[in-house]
Formats: structure tokens, C-alpha cells, sequence
């Protein structure tokens, strides 16, 4: 058995591997996963924690696993924006998560384009998979198994079945996994986890082993996946017909489509974009998946029923709502910053209006961008990278007096934000 799974594990499934935050801040196990790793410098960016930066630089010495720095092409980016805009989770996802899938696309795509890979569908209608609830788990870390253990504990176990080199899933063909676990639990099904077997049940998790779910699939090679533990990530990976491995067993079991749903006045917005409810005005909107049910035979009318999923016991958050606003105070050269001034309550206010008219031309820059370089695709020639020397539109940040202001730029806080105003901190010395 200890052959077999060598034997099974000398080649690995997966031919381009492209890794997200999640697994390299939880220093998830990485070796005999994939030939190739990539990531792109945002990740790399991202890394803040000392131990997790060290893990990444560390990676090619401690697991023989050479990770290389890649910037996806505008193409790819275009058609993810896009899809991510069509499912609703293009508000909730930042430049990096939308980089790490547009890379997954290009890796993809090329490999289709050099040889007879199977289609790579962009454009996927799934029919039933607005009704499904996401697997949401907590963020965990954990250190790479050691060999020799896990060589002990595979010799004692009874498995039925060959191994698998890493979970993955395609928005094709679902998991079997998630069938198992409607069932209803058994007191004398599975076994105890121990301190001594829980490596073995982490692996079973990833798919690292077989398992009875598993055992009469046959797995083919992929050519190119994702390892993100980001649920909204995977949503779009999944919609697009992408490659998806998962971190420690955390997957969503089934694709989601999502509106904006004011809790003040109930009306559907189905822009992401939108930070007030264009019906009432308030900053209520709130995300809320939605799933389209087709008409019966016997229907009259013939027309989809739009069904609006919600939360049987769900509570409003009120934080910072008990005080008062307070007066605002001068004490700044452009009158904002204390007390209650500088806040952004209507989406008529002066402050929102001009960061508004900034984020459209930043992002009516990068759509100019997109279409040269679908121009330069069409015509056969190489596009050229955004924000690099060979783009004419580039202009140094320093230049441009952008070297203390946040990345990324997008639309000002509304109100306080996720902090609460009312509660005591300490004064800045």
C-alpha cells in the first residue's frame, strides 16, 4: 500500500498550482501538490506576520517547493471583473483576490491554447446553484505534517481505494462529499480522532487520502487551480468552470449568486457598487443571495420566479447607534477630522461626490487598458502590463504624491465604519 501511494504521488494531478493568502498565512502543507506554484506580488504583498512571511521565503528549502511571482494579463482580469460583477461579490473582493483568479484564468487558458486541453467555459449558467448554503469555517493554522508519522500511520490503516494528491473541484462536477454529509450521523459510524490519527484525518479532509466517499472516483489531471480559503473566491473560481483546492477541507458546496437588499425600505439593488439604497437614500444595503427558480409546465405566466434568500433569526448591527452624532469642531486646515465632522452620512455630500468622480476615472483608466489589450490579443500581439514601464499611461506614485496615501483608492467610509464611536480608547500621545 505504502507503493502505491509513492507511486500515485511521484506525478502530481495538478500541472499549475496558484496559491492565495489564505494557505501561506495558515502555513498549510504545500509539497507533491502541484509541478509549478504561482502567486502574484499583491499575495506576496500581503504577507504581513513575521512567521508567515519566513514559512514563503523559506518554502523552497524547508518543502522544495519554488514559488514563482507572476502579474496576470489585463484579458484575464477583464473577463474575471466581469464574471465577479454578474455574481455579485465584485464589492467583496479586493485587487488581489480578483488577481489571483485572473491569474488562474490565464494559466488556463494558455495551457488550452498550446494543446487539445478540455474547454475552459467563462460563461457557465448553473442552474441550481443560487440554493446552496456556503460551508463557512473558522480560520485555522497548522505545521506541515512530518513524513516518517504520517508513513507510520498509513501502515496501520485499512484503506480502500488509491490516493489522491489534493482535493479539487470543478464547477462540473460536484463533490461527493457534501452528499455525505446530509445524512443523518450515526453513533457507531467512523472512528475517534486521537492525537495520534489527526494528521491522517486532516489529510482525508484535503483528499489527501482516499476515503469511502472517494473511492470509486476517478480523478483526472488538472491543468491549472486555486488554493484560496476565501469562500467569495471560490464562488467566482467555481462559476467560471476554474480548478478549486481547498485549505484544511474549507469549500463551498454550492455556487452563489448575490444582490444588494435595503433592511430599511426592502427593495432589490443589483448594483455591488452601490453604497446607498437608491429607493430610500439610507446606508442600509446589505448583501443577500438570491437564486432564479424556473417556471413550471403548468405556469401561466412563464416567467422565472426571483427568490431572495434570508436569515430566519438575523439581527441588525446597531453598533455606534446608542450616542448621538456629535457637534462638529474646527481643528483641522480643512475643517474635517474631529468630532463629527468628516463623516459621510447622505451620498449627496460633496466628500462622496468627488471621491465617487475619482473612482470612475480610475476605473474608466483601467477599462481603457482592458480594451488595448483585447485589441493587442485580437491583432496577435503581446498586451502590455498595467502599471509598468512599458504602459504609456504610467506615472510613478512618487511623482504623483501617492506615497503616503492608502492603495487600492475606492469610495470613502460611511459613517464610523465597522469601529465603535462610542467606545473608550486611549488618547494618542
Amino acid at each position: 500500500m505504502a507503493t502505491q501511494a509513492e507511486a500515485s504521488t511521484s506525478q502530481p494531478r495538478i500541472k499549475h498550482l496558484v496559491l492565495d493568502a489564505g494557505p501561506l498565512l495558515s502555513l498549510a502543507p504545500l509539497r507533491g501538490l502541484a509541478q509549478h506554484y504561482y502567486t502574484t506580488p499583491q499575495i506576496v504583498g500581503e504577507l504581513k506576520d513575521p512567521r508567515a512571511r519566513q514559512h514563503f521565503e523559506n518554502l523552497g528549502i524547508t518543502a522544495g517547493v519554488l514559488v514563482q511571482i507572476r502579474q496576470p494579463d489585463l484579458l484575464s482580469v477583464a473577463q474575471v471583473t466581469a464574471m465577479a460583477k454578474k455574481t455579485g461579490d465584485y464589492s467583496v473582493l479586493s485587487a488581489p483576490d480578483l488577481g489571483v483568479i485572473a491569474l488562474t484564468h490565464s494559466l488556463a487558458a494558455d495551457e488550452a491554447a498550446d494543446g487539445p486541453q478540455e474547454t475552459l467555459s467563462t460563461e457557465r449558467e448553473a442552474e441550481d446553484a443560487d440554493e446552496g448554503s456556503a460551508e463557512e469555517g473558522e480560520e485555522s493554522s497548522e505545521e506541515e505534517e512530518d513524513a516518517d508519522t504520517l508513513h507510520e500511520e498509513l501502515e496501520n490503516l485499512d484503506l480502500d481505494g488509491h490516493a489522491v494528491p489534493a482535493e479539487d473541484s470543478t464547477a462540473v462536477e460536484p463533490s461527493e462529499s457534501a452528499d455525505v454529509a446530509d445524512d443523518p450521523p450515526s453513533d457507531g459510524e467512523g472512528e475517534w480522532i486521537t492525537p495520534s490519527n489527526v494528521s491522517v484525518h486532516k489529510s482525508r479532509a484535503r483528499e489527501l487520502l482516499p476515503s469511502s466517499a472517494s473511492a470509486g472516483r476517478e480523478d483526472g489531471p488538472m491543468i491549472a487551480a486555486c488554493m484560496t480559503s476565501d469562500y467569495a473566491v471560490q464562488n467566482v473560481l467555481l462559476h467560471m468552470g476554474l480548478n478549486l483546492v481547498s485549505v484544511e477541507g474549507k469549500r463551498i458546496t454550492k455556487v452563489k449568486s448575490w444582490v444588494l437588499r435595503c433592511h430599511a425600505c426592502f427593495k432589490i439593488c443589483k448594483d455591488p457598487s452601490k453604497k446607498f439604497c437608491p429607493s430610500c437614500g439610507n446606508a442600509t444595503l446589505l448583501r443577500t443571495s438570491v437564486s432564479t427558480i424556473a417556471p413550471s409546465p403548468d405556469s401561466p405566466s412563464q416567467e422565472p420566479t426571483f427568490q431572495v434568500h434570508l436569515k430566519p433569526n438575523f439581527q441588525y448591527r446597531t453598533r455606534g447607534t446608542k450616542y448621538s452624532i456629535p457637534l462638529p469642531k474646527p481643528g483641522q486646515a480643512k475643517g474635517g477630522g474631529t468630532g463629527g465632522s468628516g463623516l459621510v452620512l447622505t451620498e449627496d455630500q460633496v466628500e462622496f461626490q468627488r471621491a465617487l468622480l475619482r473612482e470612475k476615472g480610475r476605473q474608466a483608466k483601467e477599462q481603457r487598458a482592458m480594451d488595448r489589450a483585447v485589441e493587442a490579443v485580437a491583432r496577435g500581439e503581446r498586451p502590455r502590463g498595467e502599471g509598468t514601464w512599458d504602459d504609456p499611461d504610467w506615472v510613478p506614485g512618487m511623482l504623483l504624491g501617492e506615497g503616503g496615501r492608502k492603495r487600492g483608492g475606492g469610495l470613502p467610509t460611511v459613517g464610523h465604519g465597522r469601529r465603535n464611536p462610542n467606545e473608550a480608547r486611549r488618547k494618542k500621545r
